[in-house]
């Protein structure tokens, strides 16, 4: 499933969700140039992650295979003669159904799939889009419009965005393909040129607090507030967060950054870092929240805007009083490039450990070690 916060407990999925909230003004350019008659034949809906990306595709299916609004009386045919003001389809017709089941005929889906391991692929595989590609080379099932939709098309591999390239190019008739980024600079320029984009943007803060206090309405205000402005606009990221107790996992990580060393005979108090390290390195039963994945994360977010804030960024804004600040010390002592070295070897040991197991607690504590004195240094500066 997609990136986008409707996958959550509290939210309807994508494909069952009849709401869009925060995005009319994409929705009103789609209608402008299906009512236009100027419709492309792909979207690249583009945006940060969680933000109600593949809501709006599944939304834009709902409409074109109900005949352009047309079907909200279950019709395929008879276009009313003014042009539609919205894309919503109500949820009990038969088309919205069978596409909230994704079990409609013309709709087509490519994602990643899941390995014979269990786990969720890396990638959307070269196999998988020519098997995609061929089913669209069918007639429509029920006359009227084809929709496919490519979840996470910055997750192909190049072999497969260039096996999508020839659906691109020669599309077949009546075939409307929705592409779903996270990612849009990190597919290839062809792709890109070859669809019409649709750049969604962060939903304001007010909105996502909102939508938090629906989905998650046991976070207290003092939390929630927090888990906005970690949030960058993103209710999926919001909600993922508050389910991984991403507050207080930023309390946590601030407070230790903010005694990374900034001057010779500097210390990392031992007993803050070992708890956390401790905490962190527990891996989760099933059903639980992950604190090692959130907690590094949160702790990649907090070096990035650390060197944002440094630079005087325009746009940030405190987390948690004081976060800004410290941030501004550490890379003003430690220096801009050490800084981005430091946090790819932080990088480095994440992905190791999710390729061979590492020992999550070693990887806390060499991260803090990393990034507190660099790599190769003594430490026991850091933990005494």
């Amino acid at each position: 499933m997609s990136d986008d916060g409707e996958t959550f407990v509290g939210l309807p999925l994508p494909a069952a969700n009849p709401d869009l909230i925060g995005h009319e003004a994409a929705e009103a350019l789609i209608l402008e140039a299906w009512s236009s008659g100027r419709m492309p034949h792909a979207w690249l809906i583009a945006g940060p992650p969680g933000i109600g990306k593949a809501t709006l595709a599944y939304r834009i299916a709902r409409f074109v295979l109900s005949g352009g609004g047309a079907g909200a009386d279950d019709s395929l045919f008879g276009m009313s003669e003014a042009p539609p003001t919205s894309m919503a389809i109500a949820p009990d017709t038969r088309v919205a159904r069978m596409v909230a089941a994704e079990s409609h005929p013309d709709l087509k889906i490519l994602r990643r799939q899941m390995t014979d391991k269990g786990t969720m692929s890396a990638v959307v595989k070269v196999e998988e889009v020519r098997a995609f590609e061929a089913s669209l080379r069918f007639k429509s099932a029920e006359g009227g419009w084809r929709v496919a939709i490519v979840d996470e098309a910055d997750r192909m591999n190049r072999n497969a965005e260039n096996a999508l390239l020839k659906i691109l190019e020669e599309p077949p008739v009546n075939t409307l393909i929705l592409l779903i980024s996270n990612a849009l600079n990190s597919m290839l320029p062809t792709t890109r040129s070859r669809c019409r984009r649709l750049v969604l943007k962060p939903l304001p803060d007010p909105l996502v607090l909102d939508l938090l206090r629906r989905a998650r309405p046991s976070v207290n205000e003092a939390d929630a507030s927090v888990l906005v402005r970690l949030a960058e606009g993103s209710i999926g990221r919001a909600i993922a967060l508050a389910d991984a107790g991403g507050a207080d996992l930023y309390r946590g990580v601030a407070g230790l950054m903010g005694h990374l060393p900034v001057r010779r005979g500097d210390l990392v108090p031992g007993e803050t870092l070992h708890a956390l390290a401790t905490a962190w390195g527990r891996r989760p039963k099933a059903g639980e929240a992950d604190a090692f994945t959130a907690g590094m994360e949160l702790m990649l977010w907090w070096i990035d805007r650390a060197v944002r804030s440094s630079a005087d960024a325009t746009g940030l804004q405190e987390v948690i009083p004081g976060d800004l600040a410290v941030g501004r010390r550490w890379v003003a002592s430690a220096g801009v490039e050490p800084v981005f070295r430091r946090r790819a070897e932080v990088e480095r040991l994440i992905h190791l450990e999710r390729a061979v197991n590492l020992d999550r607690r070693q990887v806390v504590l060499d991260s803090i070690h990393t990034l507190a004195l660099g790599d190769g240094l003594d430490r026991g500066r850091v933990a005494e």
